[in-house]
C-alpha cells in the first residue's frame, strides 16, 4: 500500500512536471511564433488592390485597370445567399467556433482515412483569411501554430461578418475574379446580390479550387462541387428540399471575363489610355490598378463611334485612291484547304466565346460550328475563282462573290511605299486563285453573300475633339488600330503643320494692324540667311498672284504673302502670341515658321484653334468631370467655366474701366515665356499681346477672334476646306500640308463642335501625290460631324454686330484659286530649304 502511494505521488510529481513543461513549451512556442506576427488590428488596414472604372458622360463604363480584378462589397452589402453558400459548402460551424473547428478537424480526419485520401480538409473560413491574408501558403508545422494562433486574434478582433467581408472580398474564385463581386459579374454578368442559389453555389464551390472546379474548363466537375454546396445548405438548414431540387436543375450559363485592356478595346482605348496615363503621372504609377477610383469622364460614346469610322472610313478612301497593295497571302493550291479550315475554326471559337455558355470547350466540334458574319468586321478570305463577273471568295468555309464594281478601284500602285507588301502581278489581272484578300460583308446580302475588297491602311491618321464651351474633350482617336499601336498621335506626336499654322500667324498680324482687306503683293521675295545664300518661299504649285487681301490670302493658304506678314511682325513677336494661345512645345524663329516649319501637337493646335470660336477665351481641355476612391472621397471635380457670347457681355465689357494698361493674368504669364524663350519684345508689343482692351478671362480680342471666324468659315466655303461644305451647316477650319504631302491637317469646328485631324506616316515620307490636307484630312472632318452633328438643329456661329463691320467682311478675291499652301518649299532645320545661289 505504501509503494502504491508512493509510485502514485511520483506519478503525480511527474506528471505535473511534464504538464508545467508542455505549458512552458506551449508558451514559449506561442511567444516565438506570435511575437512577430503579421497585423490586421482593423478593417482600416485591408487594403486590396480594388479596380479603377472609367464612366462616358451618360455614365456607360468604358474602362477598367487592373491586376487583381476586384470590387470591394461592405460587410453591410454582403448577399444572404452567397454567404450561406459559403459558410455550407467551406466551414458549416462557422458562427459556432472561435477560429478553429476542433470538431470539424476530427471530422475531416475521419473522412480522408474512410476514403483514403484528402477529401475534406479541416481549416476554418478564419484560417483562411489568415492565410490568404498574413501568411504564405508554405506547409509546415510552423506556419500552422501560426495560423492557429492568427485565427484566435482575428476571431476576437472582428465580428463574424468583418471576417466574412475579409474572406468574401479577397479569394479568387478563378476566370480573373478576386473577391464575389468581381466572381458574380465575370461568370453571369450581374452582381453578387443578383445571384441566384444555383449561382452562388457554382462560385462557392470555386473557393476551395477555382481550377480544379471551373465551369469553363471542367464544367462537369464544376457541377458536381456546385451540388454538394446546394446538399449541404440543404443540411445545414439553409435551404429547403424543393430549394435544393430546383437549384440543382437550373440551367447554368458562364461567361468568360476579358482582361481589362480586352474590355477597353470595346468603346474608347485611344481616350481610357489617356486617362491612365494621366492617373499614373498624377497619383502614382500602380495608382490607376490598386486605388479603386471611379472616374467620370467627358467621353461621349456616339462621338468617339463616329470618330473612329471617320477615320477608317477616311483611310481606306486615302488607301484605296493609292491603288492595290496585293494580295495579303499567296497560298499553294495544297494550303487552300487548310487555310480555310483554320480560319473557320477561329472564327467559330471567338463567337463561342464572346457568348454566354456551358458546354466543355474539348468537347465541341469547332470546324462543324456554324457563326455569323460582322457587316464591321474584316475577314481573311481566299480568291477560289476570278472571272469577268467577279471574284469568287471563301471566308472560311463560307462561300461568296466580290462585283466588279466593289473591287474597281484596285490597280497597281505608280510607285511602292516604303514596306510596302506589293505583290507581284499575275498576266493580266491583279487577281488570282489562291490569294488571300481582305473582305468585309455588303448591307443586305442574300443567301449568296456579297462581299467588298478591303485592305490595311498603311497611312496612320488621329483625331482630337472637344466641345470649345466647356473643354470637355468628346472624342480620341490616336491612329489606325490601337491594338498595333498604343502610341497617341494626337497627343503625343510632334508634326510640322504645314499651312494649319497659318491661321494664329494671322490673328496674330491682326492684333498688330492687319485688316482683312489690307493688301499684300504676292510676288518673289528672298531672304539671306547666310553670305550669298537665299531662301525664296513658293506658293503651292507655284506661281504668284501679286496683290492680294489678307483674307484672300489666308483662304487660299498663300505661302509668300503669308511669309512677308510674318517679317513684317516679327517672329519674337509671333512667339509671344503662340505662348498666349496655349502652344508650349519647342518653337524655332525663322521665317519658314509662317509656312508650318515648327513642329506640334495635333491637341495643342486644336486647342490653341478654341480660341476663335470662343470669342477669345483659350479652352481648357478637360477630360476627367469628377473622380472618387475606393472610400468615396472626391479626389478631383472640375466644372466648367460657363462660356457667354460676347454679344450678350458686350455692355458690361463697354462700362468697365480697365484697372490699368494691362490683363494682369495674360501679362504674368507673357513674362515668364518673354524669360524663357529669350524674346525680343517692345513696350507696344507687350500691350498688344497683354493689354487691357483683352476682356478679362479672354485671350485674344473678342474683334481678332470673330474676325478669324469669318476669314476660316471662308476657307470652307472658297478655299482648300472646300470638301467640309458638304456638311451643309456653319464651319470654318484650316487645311495644313507639308513638303512632299508627308503631314496633311484639318482643324476646324462648327458653333457646336471642334475636331482637328491629321494624316501622315510615323516614320516621315510620302503619303501620296496630290494627297493634301483638303483631300486626305478634311474628308475625315466632314464625316465625323456629320455623325456626330446628326439630328441637331443648325446653328450659326454668334458674331456681334458691332464686330461684324465691314472690314471684317471684305470681299474675296476669289481667282486666287483653291491651291492647298502647306509647305511646299518650307526650310526646316536648313536641310529642306529651297536654295539660290547668287
Amino acid at each position: 500500500m505504501q509503494k502504491l502511494v508512493k509510485f502514485i505521488k511520483y506519478l503525480f510529481i511527474f506528471t505535473f512536471i511534464i504538464v508545467v513543461l508542455g505549458l512552458v513549451g506551449v508558451s514559449s512556442l506561442f511567444y516565438k511564433y506570435s511575437s512577430d506576427l503579421p497585423k490586421l488590428d482593423s478593417l482600416k488596414d485591408y487594403n486590396p488592390p480594388v479596380v479603377s472604372e472609367v464612366f462616358s458622360d451618360n455614365g456607360t463604363k468604358i474602362g477598367e485597370f487592373w491586376t487583381e480584378k476586384r470590387y470591394l462589397l461592405s460587410p453591410k452589402e454582403l448577399p444572404k445567399t452567397i454567404v450561406e453558400a459559403i459558410v455550407a459548402g467551406e466551414d458549416d460551424r462557422f458562427f459556432e467556433h472561435q477560429g478553429l473547428d476542433y470538431y470539424g478537424i476530427f471530422r475531416a480526419f475521419l473522412e480522408n482515412l474512410r476514403a483514403g485520401h484528402v477529401v475534406q480538409g479541416g481549416s476554418t473560413i478564419t484560417q483562411q483569411v489568415t492565410k490568404s491574408l498574413l501568411l504564405t501558403r508554405e506547409r509546415s508545422i510552423e506556419r500552422k501554430v501560426k495560423e492557429a494562433i492568427l485565427a484566435t486574434k482575428i476571431e476576437k478582433s472582428f465580428s463574424k461578418n468583418e471576417i466574412l467581408y475579409l474572406y468574401l472580398n479577397q479569394t479568387f474564385f478563378g476566370n480573373r475574379a478576386y473577391g464575389i463581386e468581381a466572381a458574380a459579374r465575370n461568370y453571369f454578368n450581374k452582381s453578387a446580390k443578383e445571384l441566384n442559389i444555383a449561382e452562388a453555389a457554382m462560385i462557392a464551390g470555386l473557393a476551395k479550387a477555382p481550377s480544379s472546379y471551373s465551369p469553363i474548363v471542367k464544367p462537369e466537375l464544376a457541377k458536381q462541387r456546385q451540388e454538394y454546396v446546394i446538399d449541404r445548405m440543404y443540411t445545414v438548414g439553409y435551404i429547403t428540399e424543393e430549394q435544393a431540387k430546383k437549384a440543382k436543375a437550373y440551367p447554368i450559363k458562364v461567361s468568360v471575363a476579358k482582361t481589362d485592356k480586352e474590355f477597353n478595346y470595346q468603346y474608347a482605348p485611344w481616350f481610357t489610355e489617356y486617362v491612365r496615363t494621366y492617373l499614373q503621372k498624377t497619383y502614382g504609377e500602380e495608382s490607376p490598378y490598386t486605388e479603386g477610383f471611379k472616374i467620370y469622364t467627358t467621353l461621349n460614346i456616339d462621338n468617339q463611334k463616329a470618330a473612329d469610322m471617320a477615320v477608317t472610313r477616311g483611310l481606306r478612301e486615302l488607301d484605296k485612291r493609292q491603288g492595290y497593295q496585293g494580295p495579303r497571302q499567296q497560298l499553294q493550291e495544297s494550303e487552300i484547304k487548310k487555310f480555310l479550315d483554320d480560319e473557320h475554326v477561329k472564327l467559330a471559337k471567338e463567337e463561342f466565346y464572346n457568348e454566354p455558355f456551358f458546354e466543355n470547350p474539348s468537347q465541341v466540334n469547332f470546324l462543324n460550328r456554324s457563326f455569323r458574319l460582322n457587316e464591321n468586321q474584316d475577314y481573311d478570305a481566299v480568291i477560289t475563282n476570278v472571272s469577268s463577273d467577279g471574284l469568287t471568295v471563301s471566308v472560311a468555309n463560307l462561300e461568296g462573290k466580290i462585283l466588279p464594281a466593289d473591287y474597281a478601284w484596285a490597280r497597281s500602285r505608280p510607285y511602292r511605299f516604303a514596306g510596302s507588301n506589293i505583290g507581284k502581278q499575275h498576266g493580266k489581272t491583279l487577281f488570282s486563285r489562291g490569294d488571300v484578300v481582305w473582305v468585309r460583308l455588303k448591307s443586305g446580302s442574300g443567301t449568296t453573300p456579297l462581299f467588298t475588297l478591303e485592305q490595311d491602311p498603311e497611312v496612320e491618321a488621329a483625331l482630337y475633339s472637344y466641345d470649345q464651351y466647356t473643354g470637355y474633350i468628346k472624342a480620341i482617336v490616336g491612329g489606325k488600330d490601337f491594338k498595333k499601336s498604343e502610341f497617341n498621335r494626337a497627343t503625343q506626336s510632334l508634326r510640322q503643320t504645314g499651312s494649319v499654322f497659318k491661321p494664329m500667324l494671322y490673328a496674330a498680324a491682326l492684333d498688330k494692324g492687319y485688316k482683312p482687306d489690307t493688301v499684300i503683293d504676292d510676288s518673289p521675295v528672298y531672304y539671306e540667311y547666310s553670305p550669298g545664300r537665299f531662301w525664296s518661299p513658293q506658293n503651292y504649285g507655284g506661281g504668284y498672284k501679286g496683290p492680294t487681301s489678307f483674307r484672300s490670302a489666308l483662304v487660299n493658304s498663300r505661302n509668300v504673302v503669308s511669309v512677308k506678314i510674318l517679317m513684317d511682325i516679327g517672329t519674337d513677336f509671333t512667339t509671344g502670341y503662340l505662348r498666349k494661345l496655349g502652344i508650349e512645345t519647342p518653337i524655332k524663329r525663322y521665317y519658314s515658321m509662317a509656312l508650318g516649319a515648327n513642329d506640334m501637337k495635333l491637341a495643342d493646335v486644336s486647342r490653341a484653334f478654341g480660341v476663335f470660336p470662343t470669342g477669345g477665351i483659350l479652352p481648357n481641355t478637360v477630360a476627367i468631370t469628377r473622380m472618387t476612391d475606393r472610400y468615396n472621397r472626391v479626389r478631383e471635380q472640375f466644372e466648367p467655366r460657363k462660356i457667354v457670347p460676347y454679344s450678350q457681355q458686350l455692355e458690361a465689357h463697354k462700362n468697365a474701366k480697365a484697372s490699368g494698361d494691362f490683363n494682369k493674368p495674360l501679362l504674368e504669364a507673357g513674362e515668364k515665356w518673354i524669360k524663357d524663350d529669350k524674346l525680343s519684345i517692345n513696350d507696344i508689343e507687350k500691350k498688344i499681346l497683354y493689354g487691357s482692351y483683352i476682356p478679362e478671362g479672354y485671350t485674344i480680342s473678342p474683334k481678332t477672334a470673330y474676325t478669324m471666324v469669318s476669314i476660316m468659315s471662308d476657307i470652307v466655303n472658297f478655299g482648300t476646306g472646300y470638301k467640309v461644305k458638304e456638311l451643309k451647316r456653319p464651319a470654318a477650319g484650316k487645311t495644313g500640308t507639308t513638303n512632299d504631302e508627308t503631314d496633311t491637317w484639318f482643324v476646324g469646328y462648327t458653333p457646336e463642335l471642334f475636331a482637328g485631324v491629321w494624316v501622315g506616316f510615323d516614320q516621315v515620307k510620302k503619303i501620296g501625290s496630290g494627297e493634301t490636307g483638303g483631300h486626305t484630312a478634311a474628308p475625315i472632318f466632314l464625316y465625323y460631324m456629320q455623325e456626330a452633328l446628326k439630328g441637331l438643329p443648325i446653328k450659326q456661329f454668334d458674331i456681334p454686330k458691332d464686330i461684324n463691320d465691314a472690314s471684317l467682311m471684305a470681299p474675296l478675291d476669289t481667282s486666287a484659286g483653291d491651291a492647298e499652301a502647306g509647305g511646299v518649299g518650307t526650310p526646316g532645320d536648313g536641310a529642306e530649304f529651297f536654295i539660290y545661289d547668287f
